[in-house]
């Protein structure tokens, strides 16, 4: 079973143009069976008219499509003509799915989609797909926190939390020396440097970052790839099932967005 998660910047490819049918693409190059999508506007054009994004993906992927929303309307029967969120794609069936709101709130309003997804062999599979705050830290950790409350119900199933979580493991730096350079590149490219807390966090909830072993930059495509913020996270019962996860870095990739898919395979299900 491969499961994939990816960032698509509003549907706009790094020529600021729109990047639908690249997304797809991409998405059959790495021919994932689970995907957890960023950044997904909805409804949003597709090359078919009578279709949105959303759902041309799954049309020419031949998967289900869930859709949650980042944020609480205050109006449910005036609700905006597009909204912004994570997505699901499956090839096999979406059993349910609800859209979570995580707090604190301090730029825009962050979702949490969790879906069951019915396995060939009739057993469920719960995924988190969620995308945090991007420019502090505090308030990140604050909105993982949000998120176990959720996925505190599923803690010893098999189950996925992944998403941009717009931060680093610090593990992936053996040393000072190592860290230090992660350091210089953030500043020199205008970033604050943070102390990382969301990532120790979620791994001593039990949690297993399946790419640890073979850290991958997934982020600045658009440029120099630096900094690794896309993350597939590991229920205990799933990751001793990990046989491999991966960035995946090609001439589509590259131009689709300024964010990698990042994929794992699992020996399970």
């Amino acid at each position: 079973m491969k499961i994939l998660t990816y960032n698509i910047r509003n549907w706009q490819n790094n020529a600021g143009k729109s990047n639908v049918e690249q997304v797809a693409e991409a998405l059959r190059e790495v021919d994932a069976d689970i995907i957890g999508l960023n950044e997904a506007l909805h409804p949003h054009p597709s090359p078919d008219a009578k279709l949105p994004a959303l759902d041309f993906l799954a049309r020419e992927l031949g998967m289900h499509v869930v859709f949650g929303p980042s944020f609480q309307p205050k109006d449910a029967f005036q609700l905006p003509k597009v909204m912004s969120g994570n997505a699901l794609l499956s090839r096999w069936p979406i059993l349910a799915a609800a859209a979570h709101h995580l707090t604190p709130v301090v730029n825009n309003q962050r979702g949490l989609l969790e879906t069951r997804v019915l396995l060939p062999d009739n057993s469920p599979l719960t995924v988190y797909v969620t995308h945090l705050e991007p420019k502090r830290e505090d308030v990140r950790a604050e909105q993982a926190r949000s998120a176990l409350s959720w996925t505190v119900r599923d803690r010893d199933k098999p189950h996925v939390l992944m998403g941009d979580l717009n931060t680093y493991n610090p593990a992936d730096f053996p040393d000072e020396r190592a860290l230090a350079a992660f350091r210089n590149m953030a500043e020199a490219r205008g970033f604050t440097f943070f102390q990382a807390q969301v990532i120790p966090r979620l791994l001593k909830s039990g949690y297993t970052d399946a790419c640890q072993a073979h850290p991958q930059p997934t982020w600045d495509a658009g440029e120099e790839l630096w900094a690794r913020m896309d993350f597939i996270l590991l229920s205990d019962p799933l990751a001793q099932h990990l046989a491999g996860c991966k960035a995946w870095d090609s001439n589509i990739t590259r131009q689709t967005s300024d964010h990698l898919p990042v994929w794992v395979e699992l020996d399970w299900g």
